[in-house]
């Protein structure tokens, strides 16, 4: 069954806490706030109502792929200027892909070469190979115009892990072991590693060019997405993404449950989907509005906090095989900075602050209170881990290119005063913080197609 483990506490998210206690920006009045939200809301996010009856609430502002211009956050709050911003990206990039150090307990890099031509990314705590991990070093390559490692990556992936026959042909196996002949320890397919796939090869193709065979970016993303919504339904399986609902599931094994995941929920890139794709667009259209409904559903009406894995209709779902799916936990990281994407490129849904500025003010309430942030929290904000995470500090900032509280302000100091991580955890705190880097210096960009 599928269980993607994370656990263990940064070292570098005890550091940036050490920052948070020291600012002093945190609002008095954000527990007599949550305290109004409480009494007026009621409890648990996931109602009985449809994501159809949803607002969205029309924009005010024209987002990045209209107007061309894309903020450079920490330069416009005064945190540091353009220069240091450009250097502090280039050498976190250069540290997790390019450092020789790669000891599990004290390394850096979470790259690792194959021959002259391949390259994969590693989950060093978990010790193995994710799709997820692959995918998110490919559009961190094509982001930072690095041919050359999305092009080993890419052909890693598609050597190892993608399926070339069976059901599950054209989709990636989740993960494999670490060492060659680098073995699927999973055949099954984890659907945001086909979401960060498809995006990033259509970047890889805007930026330089599709060529033949393994390098015809645009093909096996035009592919990839066709498997995705058109895989033939079986008793056993069902394609990564649900016509009906116009949802990512979390996974295709029906014996695993139909559910979604809310991390999965990639408005920004459907958006894209609708334009590049050569068949589906009004599916991808439809789907970036459903999942902006989704958002406002799945988020919990006081604390603002998501769900790891989710109902359609937002609910949190619980499940034998993971002990936290119902929790907000190591995936629901992800949802600010997809949001946050989401706001910053296309700006459908000014509703989106609401959500951002709920959770940002949960979470500054709690370091207010407790002197720390917790990773795994039950959806009513009850912490459920005693550790923390630098890359939830890292998606946690990315809410200020949507909202300009002392919130957002508080965990955009404690991304710029964090350290690069390091050592057995650094492989998803490592990503995520050079995620948020890109979104909040500018740099995650729309490649916009030739």
């Amino acid at each position: 069954m599928l269980v993607r483990r994370r656990s263990g506490a940064s070292r570098t998210f005890f550091n940036s806490l050490k920052v948070l206690r020291m600012l002093k920006n945190v609002s008095e009045w954000v527990g007599i706030c949550c305290v109004l939200v409480v009494a007026a809301c009621g409890g648990g996010g996931g109602g009985s109502s449809s994501l159809g009856e949803q607002p969205i609430t029309q924009p005010t502002r024209v987002g990045s792929f209209e107007s061309g211009k894309y903020r450079n956050v920490f330069v416009e709050n005064g945190i540091a200027t353009q220069q240091e911003v450009e250097a502090r990206l280039q050498a976190t990039y250069e540290k997790l892909f390019y450092s020789g150090n790669r000891d599990d307990s004290t390394g850096e890099s979470v790259l690792f070469p194959v021959g002259d031509d391949m390259a994969f990314i590693k989950d060093i705590g978990n010790g193995d190979i994710r799709s997820e991990g692959m995918s998110y070093g490919m559009m961190i390559a094509v982001q930072m115009n690095d041919k050359a490692v999305f092009d080993k990556l890419w052909r890693f992936a598609n050597t190892y892990m993608q399926q070339k026959s069976g059901w599950y042909e054209g989709y990636f196996a989740w993960n494999l072991k670490p060492d060659a002949p680098f073995e699927k320890l999973h055949e099954g397919a984890a659907a945001d590693g086909e979401e960060y796939f498809a995006m990033a090869l259509y970047f890889a193709h805007n930026r330089w060019g599709s060529g033949d065979g393994v390098l015809n970016y645009k093909h096996h993303a035009d592919t990839l997405l066709k498997n995705m919504v058109h895989k033939p339904e079986t008793a056993d399986y069902l394609p990564l993404f649900s016509t009906s609902q116009r949802q990512i599931l979390f996974v295709s094994e029906k014996g695993a449950g139909v559910f979604t995941d809310p991390s999965y929920h990639l408005p920004a890139f459907y958006e894209l989907f609708a334009r590049w794709s050569p068949a589906d667009n009004s599916l991808w259209s439809e789907a970036a509005e459903v999942s902006r409904r989704f958002f406002h559903r799945a988020s919990h009406p006081a604390t603002g906090l998501f769900p790891d894995y989710a109902e359609f209709d937002g609910a949190p779902r619980a499940t034998s095989y993971n002990a936290n799916s119902h929790h907000s936990a190591h995936d629901a990281f992800r949802v600010m900075g997809n949001i946050a994407m989401d706001y910053t490129w296309f700006a459908r849904d000014d509703a989106q602050k609401t959500l951002v500025d709920r959770q940002l003010a949960f979470y500054a309430q709690e370091l207010a209170a407790k002197g720390s942030n917790y990773a795994i929290h039950t959806m009513e904000g009850t912490p459920v881990s005693s550790y923390g995470s630098s890359g939830q500090i890292a998606m946690l900032a990315t809410g200020a290119m949507v909202s300009d509280t002392a919130d957002s302000s508080l965990y955009l100091k404690a991304l710029w005063s964090q350290p690069t991580p390091r050592g057995t955890w650094r492989y998803y705190d490592g990503l995520l913080h050079m995620f948020a880097l890109l979104h909040l210096s500018g740099r995650y960009q729309v490649i916009p197609a030739r």
